[in-house]
């Protein structure tokens, strides 16, 4: 069996993957995100949750419910054959247009079941908003795709397994989830 241990890092508790509650405008699209870099995925969990936290008022009964959830997952690539599966081996040119049209865009704008690649960082967003402004030079060009490339620092982040579809998920078994 061809498998890699994933994990996944929540502020929610939940027992099956449902791809609608993913957030949109992130790298691959909206979907399920796993890395397999466990503390990758720990401080996903943390960060979601303080900003979950944030957005409640300190005596709203449901500030102290928030939890950190660590779920750890097989990824069968066997099963996977035969899906639509893009893989980023860097944080290159392609890369860099990748992001950029999925953070632009709702939902999936791509044919993917499985992406795998690079994690941009924390400042993603104003990044790409910068480069879209023509910050970096032309929109579009290799010399502006290059500097965002280079802004977003992938370098310093594990790579992502991000699932755009069902089919995707199938190749997914939860073995493990603990609250943290």
């Amino acid at each position: 069996m061809n498998t890699i241990t994933l994990y996944h890092g929540s502020s929610y508790d939940f027992g099956i993957i449902d791809l609608k509650h993913g957030r949109p405008y992130k790298d691959f699209g909206q979907g399920f995100y796993t890395s397999a870099n466990i503390g990758h995925a720990k401080s996903m969990a943390e960060r979601n949750a303080d900003m979950r936290k944030s957005k409640l008022r300190r005596f709203d009964s449901g500030y102290n419910l928030i939890g950190k959830w660590l779920y750890q997952y097989q990824f069968d690539r066997d099963r996977a054959a035969g899906l639509a599966i893009k893989e980023f081996t860097g944080a290159d040119r392609e890369w860099g247009r990748f992001i950029t049209l999925n953070r632009n865009s709702i939902g999936v704008p791509h044919e993917y079941d499985i992406v795998i690649g690079p994690t941009a960082n924390d400042f993603t967003n104003p990044t790409i908003q910068f480069y879209m402004s023509g910050g970096v030079g032309e929109v579009g060009s290799d010399a502006a795709i290059d500097e965002l490339v280079r802004l977003l620092l992938p370098y310093k982040l594990p790579s992502q397994y991000f699932f755009a579809t069902q089919r995707g998920v199938d190749c997914l078994t939860l073995v493990r989830k603990e609250r943290f």
